[in-house]
Parts: C-alpha cells; sequence; structure tokens
C-alpha cells in the first residue's frame, strides 16, 4: 500500500498585488522552518523547501532580486507590495536549492503549522546591523532621561530609523499593543507590529521606501525598495480633489492619524528578539478575514 503521507497536493501561491503567481506539487505542508538568520528574521520566512519546480503562471515583472555578503542565496521579492516569494542558492543543484516563502501560499493557515526553529545567528558571513544616523526622536509624553530607545534598519541600511518607548517591549511595564495579524497583507511578511506615535518615530532614507495600499487605501505600508524589508505604516497623505469615502473610514483613518505602526522584526536583533516575544506569548495574534478594509480574493 502506497504511503498516503507522499501524496502530493497542488498548491498556488502569489504575492499580495497579484503581479507573480506560481503553482507547485508536493506533499502536504504540515510544518516550516524559521531562521533567525539577519535576511529570514527582519522578512520572517517561513520557508519550505519542497523540492520541486515552480510553475509560474503570472508573472508581471515586478520580481527584484536582492543579494549580500557572498551572495550565495538569491532572495526575491515583489517590488510592488514588497511580498517575500521564494530564494535560490548556490548551495545545492535544482531543484532542492529553492526556498520557498510559505506564507505566500493560498488557503494555507500558517498559524496553525508546526515551526521549526533554526538558530543560524553565527553562521558567516557576519551582520553588521546598521544604526540610524540622524537625530534621535524626542517624544514629549517621555522624559529625555527616561524610556528605551531602539534602531531600525532595513536588512541592506537604505533606511534606518530610531524609536523611543516609555518601557522596553519586553518588560512587564510595556502595557502597549504587540500584535500578528494574519490578514492577507502581514501574513505574508509575519509582520509584528507596535503602534507609536509619530513623536516617537524618527525616519532616516524615506526616499528608498516603496509605498503600497490596497482594498481601502487608507494605510499605506513603506517596503524598502532594495531588500524588501518593511519599516512602519501610516496614514495615506490626503490629497485635494480625492474620492469621497464613508464616514467609518473618516473616523478610522482620523483615529490614525498620529499614529506610525512600526514593524518590530526591523529592531536591531541584538536589541529586541521578537521570535522570543512570540515565544512567550508577548505578541498577540489577531485573526482577520481578508485584508485591511475589505475580503481579500486570491488571484
Amino acid at each position: 500500500m502506497a504511503d498516503t503521507d507522499q501524496r502530493t497536493k497542488k498548491y498556488r501561491g502569489n504575492c499580495h498585488c497579484g503581479a507573480f503567481v506560481f503553482e507547485f506539487e508536493a506533499p502536504e505542508i504540515k510544518s516550516g522552518v524559521i531562521c533567525n538568520c539577519s535576511i529570514c528574521y527582519k522578512k520572517g520566512y517561513f520557508a519550505i523547501t519542497p523540492g520541486v519546480e515552480l510553475k509560474v503562471v503570472k508573472d508581471e515583472g515586478t520580481i527584484t532580486q536582492y543579494q549580500f555578503g557572498e551572495k550565495k542565496w538569491k532572495h526575491q521579492f515583489c517590488s510592488k507590495c514588497g511580498t517575500a516569494t521564494f530564494g535560490t542558492s548556490d548551495f545545492f543543484d535544482p531543484p532542492m536549492n529553492m526556498g520557498i516563502n510559505a506564507r505566500c501560499i493560498q488557503n494555507l493557515d500558517i498559524w496553525s503549522l508546526q515551526e521549526q526553529h533554526v538558530d543560524s545567528t553565527n553562521l558567516p558571513p557576519p551582520y553588521t546591523p546598521h544604526l540610524h544616523p540622524g537625530p534621535p526622536p524626542s517624544p514629549s509624553n517621555i522624559p529625555s532621561d527616561k524610556g528605551k530607545l531602539y534602531h531600525l534598519t532595513c536588512h541592506c541600511g537604505a533606511v534606518t530609523a530610531s524609536l523611543k518607548v516609555d518601557h522596553p517591549f519586553d518588560s512587564k511595564e510595556y502595557t502597549g499593543t504587540i500584535a500578528e495579524c494574519n490578514c492577507s497583507h502581514c501574513i505574508r511578511g509575519g509582520y509584528i507590529w507596535s503602534y507609536p506615535t509619530a513623536t516617537q518615530l524618527s525616519l532616516s532614507g524615506a526616499q528608498n521606501l516603496t509605498w503600497y495600499t490596497f482594498n481601502n487605501k487608507i494605510i499605506r505600508k513603506g517596503t524598502c525598495k532594495h531588500c524588501g524589508v518593511l519599516l512602519l505604516a501610516e496614514p495615506v497623505p490626503i490629497v485635494d480633489g480625492e474620492e469621497p469615502i464613508s464616514d467609518e473610514m473618516k473616523t478610522f483613518r482620523e483615529s490614525f492619524k498620529d499614529i506610525r505602526p512600526v514593524n518590530l522584526r526591523a529592531v536591531n536583533q541584538d536589541e529586541l528578539d521578537v521570535e522570543d516575544l512570540r515565544a512567550k506569548g508577548r505578541v498577540r495574534q489577531v485573526r482577520r478575514d481578508g485584508g485591511e478594509g475589505g475580503v481579500y480574493i486570491n488571484p
């Protein structure tokens, strides 16, 4: 009798904006790898290596490539929506050289899968985190000699920031929200959100951000155009002549006007370990249907 565990299923995946769609067949996905190397950590990969070829169903040319260090890995992400899709390495022969970000796979409940954590922080080459070159924030509600200052950066260092909070995120004194959302966009990056005010954040290199909006287009999310790491979100600037929005959306935008949601994966790992926060139950899981402002339809 055939081993039923080896029966294959057909999977379909895509970046969030739908510009890149792929399919493959593999045994049922029951687990994935969470690696804490500098790039996997910042991009929130939930990696699988099925050892099969991808069939590209749709490709609008938005997939771009990022390499660093010895350039043995080619990390692919969508330049429009920031979704990390897959990567290939020079260490293995095809198709075993391809790792797929399972977060892109349609109708796959990532939170129900087994997590296999891999410690890769000491593997060469060493990664030196970047520091914010600009002045630190000085929020009026936190005394200058109090609070905790964090440094945030994309992987390549083109975008950096510093963030000041009243208490360290991993302390019992911190009472603010730290959340992991499973909406259609957030789940693809494994983003871990905190919600400081604009005055708590100082940003440098904003010209290197690609801003992505979807559905109601009230909030936009900023991803480094070079390495694909998402750092923050902010309300979409109001422009003259914009289309009218509902009162509900006006209230939502008003509530967010002074808030700058930050992806804590962008905080340098030597200052904060978000996987440790997740393991200790300090990150609240928020289940949402579809995505921000509406139901997401898989392409």
